[in-house]
C-alpha cells in the first residue's frame, strides 16, 4: 500500500499511550443517552402527537419531515466544515466544548415541538415546519461535535469497538427509556397537550446533565499540533469525503438499517395499540430490547476480537431479515411477536452499535488516502445520510398511515391492520437483506488493511 504524506495543515500529534478508562467509555456513551433523550422522543412520538393530538393530517406531517431535511443538505456539511476549520485552537480540544453548551437550544426547541398553540389548520402547519427544522439545525450542533468525538479518543481498533457499543449502550438507553417511560407518564397529566410537553421537559433537563457528563469525563488524544494553519473552507473539503468508498457504503447501509430501525418505532405504538389491542406492550417490547443491547455491550468488543467488525455486522442483518421475515409470516400475537422481534431488533442492533466503530475508521482511512483529517467533514455528511434516513421513515410513516386508510382513534380495517404490519416487520426485514448486500460487496476495509492504515498513520 501506498503511503500518502500528510501536509502541513493537518500534521497531527497524539497521546496514545494514555488507555481509555471504563469511565470514559461510559461517558462518552452518556453522551448518545443525551442525544437520544430528545432525538427518540422526537421520532418516536411526533408522528402519533401531531396526528391525533395537534390535528395534523398523516399526509401533511410525512411531507413535513421530508421538505425539513433539504436544509439539512447545507446545514449538516457546513457545521462539519465550520468544525475543521476553526475548532483546533480551544483549550479543551475541537468537539468537547459544544457538549457544554449546544445542548441547551436542542432541549428547547424539543420543548417547543410539543406545544399546541391555538391556531388554524394552516397555521399549525407553519408552527409546526418552523420548530421541526429549528430543532432539527440545534441537533446539529450538538451531535456532528459529539459523533466526531470517538475519532480523536483513540485510534486502537478493539477500544473503538469497545466505545461504539457504550455509545450503542448510551443510545438505546435513551431510546428505549423513551419507549418505555412516555406512555406512562404522558397519562399522569390532565392531558396529552400537557403532559407530552412535560415530560420532553423533564427528560430534556436530564440531557442536559449527561452531555456535561460526557464533556467532563472524556478526552481527545489525537489532536492537531497548534501550529498548523487550517485548510479553508471549500468544496474540496466534501468532495474529498465523497470519492471515499468506503464512507459511501458505510453511508448507505446506515441510511437503510435506521431506516428500518426508525419505521419500527414509528408505527410501533400503532402496531401494539391496534393490531394486538395493548398499547403497554410496547413498553415491553423497548424493556427486552434493553436487554438485548446491554447483552452486545458484553459481547461485542469480544466478538469484534474474535470473528472481525465486517463479519460480525453480515451475521446481525442476517439475525434481523431471518427474525422478522419469519414474523411476518406467522401471525401476530404476543407470543410470536414478541420473541421474533426482540431477536430481529437484537441483529438490527449489531450494525447500529458498530457503525461508529466504522465512522472513525473511514476517517482515518481517509486521512490515510488524502493526507487530510476531516472528522467535522465526514461526520457531518454521514450525520446528513442518516437524517435523510429519517426523513424517508417519517415520510414513509405519515405517507403510509394516510393510505393504508389509518383513523385516528377508531377501529381500524384489516387492510390498515395489515399496512401496520407491512410497516412494522416486512420493511425492516427487506432493509436488512439491502444491507446485507450494501455491506458485502461495496465495504471494502477489513480488519487486515486497517491495521496497516493504522500503522502508517502511527509513524506520521
Amino acid at each position: 500500500m501506498e503511503k500518502i504524506h500528510q501536509p502541513e495543515e493537518s500534521v497531527q500529534q497524539t497521546t496514545e499511550n494514555n488507555k481509555v478508562t471504563l469511565k470514559e467509555k461510559f461517558s462518552y456513551g452518556l453522551g448518545d443517552t443525551a442525544n437520544n433523550l430528545t432525538f427518540s422522543m422526537v421520532t418516536t412520538y411526533l408522528l402519533v402527537f401531531y396526528t391525533d393530538v395537534f390535528g395534523i393530517s398523516a399526509a401533511a406531517v410525512g411531507t413535513l419531515f421530508l421538505v425539513a431535511r433539504i436544509w439539512d443538505a447545507i446545514n449538516d456539511p457546513l457545521m462539519g466544515s465550520i468544525i475543521d476549520r476553526f475548532g483546533n485552537n480551544h483549550p479543551d480540544g475541537r468537539f468537547r466544548p459544544y457538549m457544554k453548551w449546544a445542548g441547551i437550544p436542542v432541549v428547547i426547541m424539543a420543548v417547543l415541538l410539543f406545544i399546541t398553540p391555538d391556531l388554524s389548520d394552516s397555521g399549525k402547519l407553519i408552527y409546526a415546519y418552523v420548530t421541526y427544522i429549528l430543532f432539527g439545525m440545534a441537533y446539529t450542533a450538538v451531535n456532528i461535535p459529539y459523533g466526531s468525538l470517538a475519532s480523536v479518543i483513540t485510534r486502537d481498533p478493539v477500544e473503538r469497538s469497545s466505545l461504539a457499543s457504550f455509545r450503542g449502550l448510551g443510545s438505546q438507553i435513551g431510546m428505549f427509556s423513551i419507549g418505555i417511560l412516555v406512555v406512562p407518564l404522558v397519562a399522569l397529566f390532565p392531558s396529552d397537550k400537557i403532559g407530552y410537553p412535560a415530560v420532553v421537559a423533564i427528560f430534556g433537563v436530564i440531557a442536559l446533565t449527561l452531555y456535561y457528563l460526557t464533556y467532563r469525563n472524556t478526552r481527545e488524544r489525537i489532536m492537531p499540533v497548534q501550529s498548523a494553519t487550517p485548510e479553508k473552507l471549500s468544496f474540496k473539503m466534501v468532495t474529498r469525503t465523497l470519492k471515499n468508498g468506503p464512507f459511501l457504503s458505510l453511508s448507505f447501509m446506515s441510511f437503510f438499517i435506521l431506516m428500518a430501525m426508525l419505521i419500527n418505532q414509528s408505527v410501533g405504538l400503532y402496531f401494539f395499540t391496534y393490531n394486538l389491542d395493548n398499547p403497554f406492550l410496547f413498553s415491553v417490547y423497548n424493556m427486552l430490547n434493553i436487554v438485548s443491547v446491554v447483552l452486545l455491550v458484553v459481547f461485542i468488543p469480544k466478538l469484534t476480537k474474535k470473528l472481525g467488525k465486517k463479519t460480525l455486522t453480515l451475521a446481525g442483518f442476517l439475525l434481523g431479515a431471518g427474525s422478522l421475515g419469519l414474523l411476518f409470516i406467522l401471525p401476530s400475537t404476543p407470543y410470536t411477536v414478541l420473541p421474533l422481534l426482540w431477536l430481529g431488533m437484537l441483529g438490527i442492533n449489531i450494525p447500529n452499535m458498530l457503525v461508529w466503530a466504522f465512522i472513525s475508521d473511514v476517517i482515518d482511512y481517509g486521512e490515510w488516502k488524502t493526507g487530510f483529517r476531516q472528522e467535522g467533514t465526514t461526520y457531518s455528511l454521514y450525520s446528513f445520510m442518516r437524517k435523510l434516513s429519517q426523513a424517508v421513515a417519517g415520510f414513509v410513516g405519515g405517507i403510509g398511515l394516510s393510505l393504508i386508510g389509518y383513523v385516528p382513534n377508531a377501529t381500524q380495517t384489516s387492510d390498515t391492520l395489515t399496512g401496520i404490519e407491512v410497516m412494522m416487520i416486512l420493511i425492516p426485514a427487506i432493509s436488512c437483506i439491502i444491507c446485507f448486500l450494501i455491506f458485502k460487496y461495496g465495504y471494502k476495509l477489513n480488519d487486515n488493511m486497517f491495521e496497516q492504515i493504522n500503522k502508517d498513520l502511527a509513524e506520521k
